[in-house]
């Protein structure tokens, strides 16, 4: 009974942290504008409808030595006054590669030529 008890336990957390870092639409593009509303030099990027943060640069060292997969690129860069959407970033340019770490999911890495930050989701 404890037992089945604490799979439980471990499965409703890996279910909310799972659906608090992929709130869809409306509410990821609503951040995202109160964010840039507040400060125009966040650097924040939507992929998949999930709104990430850059919370440090790092260096390549560091970048290797994270198992990640690749997440898709940055599409477009964010104007001011108007809708985020998927694929837009605020300061990482169009065309920058974005990675997930396997381990942790929430935490995805940015490659633009060389210079590499690491974001989780907000």
């Amino acid at each position: 009974m404890l037992i089945r008890v604490f799979y439980s336990l471990i499965i409703s957390s890996t279910l909310l942290v799972m659906i608090g870092c992929t709130t869809e639409t409306s509410a990821t593009k609503e951040m995202a504008r109160t964010i840039m509303k507040e400060d125009q030099s966040n650097d924040i990027f939507i992929m998949e409808s999930i709104l990430y943060k850059k919370i440090e640069t790092i260096n390549e060292e560091q970048f290797s030595s994270v198992r990640t997969a690749p997440y898709g690129s940055i599409t477009s860069s964010y104007e001011q006054n108007k809708t985020f959407q998927s694929g837009m970033a605020s300061i990482l340019p169009k065309g920058t590669q974005i990675y997930r770490s396997i381990e942790q999911p929430e935490y995805v890495y940015s490659d633009d030529g060389g210079a590499y930050t690491l974001s989780i989701c907000s």
